[in-house]
């Protein structure tokens, strides 16, 4: 069957994305019925194991994926270096009701994760089928937020869609540290499964001599990746910043229109733990200073060597495009 992925949605309703392969011959995409409003979650897989729903499949062909209309584009994209804050910022957006935002949804993870069945720019053609998809589920205007692995390979999704503006979401490194060596990332927990592959991006030459030395590495090829994207594109959402920078930076990057009682709704949104289950209250609690006090010197050494340069360069590169943006206003 000859046709894009758009043709083949328009009768189905708006069906969920919820799983992608990569065949020899095409794209699959794994559909369900759940509407845009059960995606109250933190993480969109989360939505899908709670809310049943009826499932079908679709196939684009090979020669057809990526033949998506610029408009079918997210409104903005968020990546993140893990346990900084981006759940918090992905679900105050949330609050918005004339926005989708998808939380590190699965099919993005399937088109990524190496290795790569096919080369760079059908990959890039494939995320563009499936932004494709999540417009049209959403049906208003969408954000993709991405796994932290993701980040990556953030130019492959950049590429996809050269007219979203993107944010990049950070966090002291050794608070990052503490929580990653504490409780690893799920990707992080199979050496021989993604793990496996995705070390071979962080640490090439396998010279990490230690858990500590490798989440500063991680770190570290979090905010090179980061680098790589245009600086005029994105804006960096600290910590610290939050939840204010959700209304202040980020949604005025986004392009979305923010009144007085949306930002008091995401200010009382911010109250709960974002990562709590549906339906249940959870108060947040910051533990910015327990983290610092359980930092080991091992994991500061490695902080200092491994990850702090590359966000160095990272945060001086976005201060320098702030400045032309101060005396260019029009660019």
């Amino acid at each position: 069957m000859n046709r894009g992925c758009g043709q083949m949605l328009e009768n189905r309703g708006n069906p969920l994305p919820s799983r992608a392969v990569l065949r020899p011959d095409g794209l699959y995409l794994a559909l369900r019925e759940i509407g845009p409003a059960e995606l109250r979650d933190a993480f969109m897989q989360e939505t899908i194991v709670r809310v049943p729903a009826a499932e079908s499949f679709v196939h684009v062909a090979r020669g057809d994926v990526g033949k998506a209309a610029p408009a079918t584009a997210p409104a903005g994209l968020i990546f993140h270096v893990a346990r900084c804050g981006s759940t918090l910022l992905s679900q105050l957006l949330k609050t918005n009701d004339n926005l989708v935002v998808y939380a590190e949804p699965l099919p993005v993870n399937e088109i990524l994760l190496p290795p790569h069945p096919w080369p760079r720019h059908e990959l890039v053609a494939a995320l563009r089928s499936l932004g494709d998809a999540f417009a049209r589920h959403a049906r208003k205007p969408y954000v993709l937020k991405f796994s932290s692995w993701n980040t990556l390979f953030c130019d492959l999704v950049a590429e996809a869609f050269p007219a979203s503006p993107w944010v990049f979401s950070l966090r002291d490194p050794v608070e990052v540290g503490v929580s990653l060596l504490s409780q690893p990332a799920g990707w992080m927990r199979d050496a021989d499964g993604p793990a496996g592959e995705l070390r071979r991006y962080v640490d090439p030459e396998g010279t990490a001599q230690s858990p500590e030395e490798f989440v500063a590495r991680l770190y570290g090829a979090f905010c090179t990746a980061a680098s790589r994207l245009d600086a005029g594109r994105g804006r960096l959402v600290h910590y610290e910043t939050l939840p204010a920078a959700v209304w202040e930076v980020v949604a005025p990057h986004f392009s979305l229109s923010i009144d007085d009682r949306q930002r008091d709704r995401m200010a009382q949104a911010a109250l709960i733990d974002a990562k709590a289950p549906v339906g249940k209250v959870v108060e947040f609690a910051g533990d910015a200073a327990t983290k610092q006090a359980a930092a080991s010197a091992r994991l500061r050494q490695a902080v200092d060597a491994f990850a702090r340069p590359p966000l160095q360069r990272l945060e001086e590169r976005h201060a320098r495009r702030g400045a032309i943006r101060s005396n260019h206003p029009a660019t």
